[in-house]
C-alpha cells in the first residue's frame, strides 16, 4: 500500500469534526499514517492507523484512529466497492447506531464512529483500549463464541427496541421502507461472482474431498444450484422477526476485551455487507466462519439457548409485547437456526478462500489492480488451491464445510 498524506484521506472538516470529538480545544501539530497491519486483513479498502499529534496549552497528546478507505490505488476495487454501495451501507449503519444510542458501559457491542460516509470511515483504535482479534486459522472455543454470541444477540434486540421506538400502535416501522440500499447484494445472489465461487468449491472438493471415487459431470452446477437456493433463503420475512444482520461476522470483524486470558466483551466492526432478515442467520454465520464441526457439534444448542437468553433479556417491555404477534419465541427461533443452516455453509464456502489467507499471500492474490476482476468474477482456483496444496490449516478449515456441505445438499448416490 503506498503512502498517503493526511489531506489525502480526511478533508478539513472531517479533521475538525474528530478534533472536536476526541479532544475539544486542541490543535494538530503532526500526525503518522501506517498500515493496520502488515498485508491485507480486509478486502473492501485500505485499512489504516494513524496517529494525530496534537497540543492544549502546550500539553501534547495523541489520538490513535483506525481508518478505512475507499482505495486510491487499485481502481477496479474501488469501482466495485462503489458499485455496490458498501460504505454507504456503512455509513447507514453508523448512523442508525447513533440513533440507537445504546453502546455504552458494559453493553457495548459496537465502536462509536467518528467519520462516516461513502469514502471513508474513521474511528478510535479500539486496540489501544486493549481489544484484538484472534488469528484467523484459530478456531473461537466456548468462552469466545459466548462473549460473540452475547454482542451478536445484544445488536438484534437493540435493533428491535429501535424499531419499536419508531412505531406506533397502528404502523410498525419497516427500515426497507426507507432504505432499499439493504438489499443490495453483490455476492449471494444469481451472478458471476457467486459461480465463480462455486466453481472454486467444486475443484476444491473434487480434488481435497475424498468421499467419492468418482464425482457427477455437472458437479459444479449442482453446487451452484445449491449456492443460489441458500443465497435466497437470507431474504425478510413477513411472518416473523426481522433484523438488521451484520452478515460478515468472520473472525477479523470480532474484536474481543480481556481480564487476564478470559474473554468478557466482544464488539462487531466492519457492517459493510449488512442485510435485513431473521437474527437466526446472523447467529449461523457466526458459528460457521469462526468454529470447527466439532465445536458445533457439542455446544451448538448451548449456544443458541444462550444467544435467545441475551436477546430477550435486552428488549425492553413494549418491544416484548410487540412480538408477541410474531409468536417468536424459542422454538421459532430454532427452526429459522436450521433454515440458516444452508446459508451458513454456502458463506463459509463462499469467503473462505479469501479471509482464511495469510494476510501477505491474500495482498498479493487479491490486491492487484491488473487481477482483480479476474479473481472476484472469473477462475481463482490457481493460487487457492495453490496455497491449500501447501497449507494444512488453510486446507483443513474449508474441508470441515465442504464435507458438510456435500454430506447435506450433494447427491452422490448416482455417480
Amino acid at each position: 500500500m503506498a503512502c498517503r498524506s493526511l489531506k489525502e484521506i480526511l478533508t478539513g472538516s472531517e479533521l475538525d469534526h474528530i478534533l472536536k470529538e476526541s479532544k475539544p480545544g486542541c490543535e494538530l501539530v503532526d500526525y503518522d499514517i501506517q498500515p493496520a497491519a502488515q498485508g491485507l486483513i480486509g478486502f473492501l479498502g485500505d485499512h489504516l492507523k494513524v496517529a494525530l499529534g496534537v497540543e492544549r496549552k502546550e500539553s501534547r497528546e495523541k489520538i490513535q484512529l483506525f481508518i478505512k478507505t475507499v482505495p486510491m490505488y487499485n481502481k477496479p476495487k474501488a469501482d466495485f466497492i462503489k458499485e455496490n454501495c458498501f460504505y454507504k451501507k456503512e455509513a447507514l449503519i453508523y448512523k442508525i447506531i447513533d440513533e440507537m444510542d445504546e453502546t455504552d458501559g458494559n453493553n457495548r457491542w459496537s465502536p462509536k464512529s467518528l467519520i462516516h460516509n461513502d469514502r471513508v470511515l474513521a474511528m478510535l483504535d479500539l486496540s489501544v483500549d486493549g481489544y484484538k482479534s484472534l488469528p484467523v486459522l484459530e478456531y473461537f472455543d466456548r468462552k469466545h463464541v459466548l462473549v460473540g454470541t452475547s454482542a451478536i444477540a445484544r445488536f438484534h434486540a437493540a435493533y428491535a427496541n429501535y424499531v419499536t421506538k419508531k412505531s406506533t400502535e397502528l404502523f410498525e416501522y419497516n427500515i426497507m421502507d426507507d432504505y432499499q440500499l439493504l438489499t443490495t447484494e453483490s455476492v449471494f445472489k444469481k451472478c458471476p461472482i457467486l459461480y465463480a465461487a462455486a466453481k472454486l468449491s467444486s475443484t476444491f472438493i473434487k480434488e481435497f474431498l475424498k468421499v467419492s471415487d468418482v464425482y457427477p459431470n455437472n458437479l459444479e452446477e449442482t453446487v451452484y444450484d445449491v449456492f443460489v437456493k441458500g443465497s435466497e433463503s437470507l431474504r425478510e420475512r413477513p411472518d416473523t422477526l426481522n433484523v438488521l444482520l451484520h452478515r460478515d461476522l468472520w473472525t477479523n470483524n470480532i474484536m474481543f476485551k480481556y481480564s487476564g486470558e478470559v474473554p468478557i466483551r466482544a464488539i462487531l466492526v466492519d457492517y459493510q455487507c449488512v442485510r435485513y432478515g431473521p437474527p437466526a442467520f446472523d447467529l449461523m454465520i457466526f458459528l460457521y466462519l469462526t468454529t470447527s464441526r466439532s465445536f458445533r457439534d457439542l455446544y451448538e444448542k448451548e449456544v443458541f439457548n444462550h444467544y435467545f437468553t441475551v436477546f430477550t433479556n435486552n428488549l425492553n417491555e413494549p418491544t416484548r409485547k410487540r412480538l408477541q404477534k410474531y409468536n417468536y419465541d424459542l422454538e421459532a427461533f430454532l427452526n429459522l437456526c436450521e433454515e440458516a443452516r444452508q446459508f451458513a455453509l454456502v458463506e463459509a464456502l463462499t469467503i473462505f478462500p479469501f479471509v482464511l489467507m495469510d494476510p501477505n499471500t491474500a495482498q498479493v492474490t487479491f490486491d492487484d489492480p491488473t487481477t482483480f476482476s479476474d479473481l472476484i468474477e472469473g477462475d481463482r482456483s490457481a493460487p487457492v488451491m495453490a496455497l491449500a496444496r501447501r497449507s494444512i490449516q488453510y486446507r483443513k478449515w474449508q474441508l470441515e464445510v465442504c464435507e458438510e456441505f456435500v454430506k447435506q445438499y450433494v447427491n452422490l448416490k448416482d455417480t
